[in-house]
């Protein structure tokens, strides 16, 4: 991964709601927050003995793929397993299982209890927080989320590696049409395929249990489990215009992307979309080189 260009995320503590919204909010900059959840009982409370006391016979869907290799629904897993037995699984070996986007609080609803929603951000979508798991070497291939919302991702167990880019870049990353994922792959990037990757910008943080991570609507994220482990996500409304533009996403993917897969067939249906973002960047290829022989000759010229 030497050729992306990578700049490292910012770490912060004790900042205040208006000086954490301009510095980090309205620019839309990502950043790590230390103390987010220093007073959330559930770092000390939450492990994997505790959610398989509570709701360990609970099966739960398991993700083993990357999503963007297959033309599968992006959140329908591959299988399912007992949440105890998967708790066991990531706890003894290295594996590429992971749970995404679980809301353990529909079994465990107490859990609510044990965290609380920081003045940091003016508003939260309070019924949606979510869990994620993972196994050492398990990866979240890049994407962004539909809905567009603001994000803070709260590691409690393990530490994961994250790379961000700004939704600016979506072309440089070869986003499929109608959807919110890409055929790259960030954690082994195939430049002779994806020329423009390298003309992303990229940030890039290790998450350590404890820290928080915001990350902006409409951030890409790729997320790699150095160890296994576990952490909480939060979401907050972004601007109403961003909030349209995710209603008109998940739309385009649960409507639009869906019933044109099951028309064309599945791998069909992805090989038309690859196509189609190969040529949308190509053609932004094209225009960037024109700018710079445009201003390579300009400077001669002066």
């Amino acid at each position: 991964m030497d050729k992306l260009s990578l700049a490292n995320v910012e770490r912060i503590s004790a900042i205040q709601t208006n000086d954490f919204y301009q510095n980090y909010v309205q620019p839309s900059k990502p950043v790590i927050i230390t103390d987010f959840s220093s007073t959330w009982s559930a770092r000390e409370k939450w492990n994997y003995e505790y959610f398989k006391s509570k709701a360990g016979n609970v099966d739960v869907p398991i993700y083993s793929e990357p999503f963007a290799n297959t033309g599968n629904s992006y959140t329908k897993g591959q299988s399912t397993m007992r949440f105890a037995d998967y708790l066991d699984l990531i706890a003894s070996q290295p594996t590429n299982k992971r749970m995404f986007l679980f809301n353990i609080f529909k079994h465990i609803p107490e859990l609510c209890k044990d965290f609380n929603y920081p003045k940091l951000m003016k508003k939260y979508f309070k019924g949606f927080p979510f869990m994620f798991f993972g196994g050492q070497n398990s990866q979240v291939e890049i994407h962004y989320d539909a809905d567009m919302s603001h994000v803070l991702l709260t590691q409690f167990q393990g530490r994961r590696r994250v790379i961000l880019a700004a939704p600016e870049y979506s072309t440089y990353l070869y986003r499929h049409p109608f959807t919110v994922s890409t055929n790259v792959d960030i954690g082994n990037p195939d430049y002779e395929r994806y020329p423009l990757l390298q003309y992303a910008k990229f940030y890039e943080c290790i998450l350590e249990p404890g820290e928080t991570l915001f990350m902006p609507s409409g951030y890409w994220h790729y997320v790699y489990y150095l160890e296994q482990g576990f952490g909480l996500s939060l979401r907050s409304p972004a601007s109403l215009m961003k909030r349209i533009e995710g209603l008109f996403n998940i739309f385009k993917l649960t409507v639009v992307d869906h019933i044109t897969s099951k028309v064309f067939g599945a791998q069909r249906w992805y090989d038309i979309k690859e196509s189609m973002a190969q040529r949308k960047a190509n053609n932004l290829t094209i225009k960037l080189n024109l700018d710079r022989q445009i201003n390579a000759e300009r400077q001669e010229n002066e």
